[in-house]
């Protein structure tokens, strides 16, 4: 089985049936909700790195020279990894649609509408594009990183084409830093997170990019999930709902009759 702890914003470990760990988007030490800091977490085999916004990578370098971490990610976030002091053969840079190795794991970009900008040390800015993921783990899983993407109807496609049964899904920018404006929705609204989740035909939808579970449009996300279901529970993705610092196992575990598992 797989295990995905949600760390707060849009940060999972997930620890494969293999045992390699993997962290997507890691932003855990300023985070004040993360239960863990990256002095807390195991060897770290593969990061995934979205995009170059400091709420997805910021413990990146840190992590990646503490661990020889593997990381997967585009050009302008491997650009500002090295700026930092990541050696360069840690690095795989990619882009949409150009699918990678690495750790026994296979990773294929997919299309985020969203934007990716970092600014190296002696000053310059460098754009580049975004990333959503589908990762592969070796138990045959397959999960989808939608990063902060909007939403945009080639989702269907991505269902159609890889069947990710689970889904890492951006439901609301949940205004939590002082320095920003206030936002009328995030990057995805809890009921275009939720179509979303229905035409990826997930099995399972991970809300992620908040700190707090009882947020509103967490909630409502939850609420439109449920009650797209059929009288028989079936229909919709199943959502899940966790505070940083709880898990997710995937494949779930069957209980056995009499309640024992």
């Amino acid at each position: 089985m797989n295990t995905f702890k949600f760390l707060g914003f849009s940060t999972f470990l997930i620890t494969t049936d293999d045992g390699t760990n993997i962290i997507i988007d890691p932003y855990i030490n300023a985070n004040e909700k993360s239960p863990l800091k990256v002095a807390d977490l195991p060897k770290i085999d593969l990061i995934l790195v979205s995009h170059g916004a400091f709420d997805h990578m910021e413990d990146t370098g840190k992590i990646a020279k503490r661990d020889g971490s593997k990381i997967i990610c585009g050009g302008e976030t491997m650009n500002l990894l090295m700026d930092q002091g990541v050696p360069k053969e840690q690095i795989t840079n990619t882009v949409w649609g150009l699918a990678v190795r690495q750790c026994n794991i296979t990773v294929r970009p997919v299309v985020s509408m969203h934007r990716s900008s970092v600014r190296l040390s002696d000053g310059t800015a460098m754009d580049g594009f975004a990333l959503g993921f589908i990762i592969y783990l070796p138990d045959g899983t397959r999960v989808y990183n939608a990063s902060d993407t909007a939403l945009f109807s080639d989702m269907k496609l991505i269902g159609q084409l890889h069947k990710p049964q689970v889904g890492l899904i951006n439901v609301t920018i949940e205004n939590c830093f002082d320095f920003l404006p206030e936002f009328l929705s995030g990057e995805m609204t809890a009921y275009e997170a939720a179509l979303a989740s229905q035409w990826l035909a997930l099995e399972y939808a991970v809300a992620c990019h908040y700190t707090n579970k009882n947020n509103a449009d967490v909630k409502e996300f939850e609420q439109i999930l449920n009650l797209a279901k059929d009288k028989n529970g079936k229909g919709a993705p199943i959502p899940v709902i966790m505070e940083p610092g709880e898990t997710f196992v995937y494949p779930p575990v069957k209980q056995a009759k009499g309640g024992k598992s």
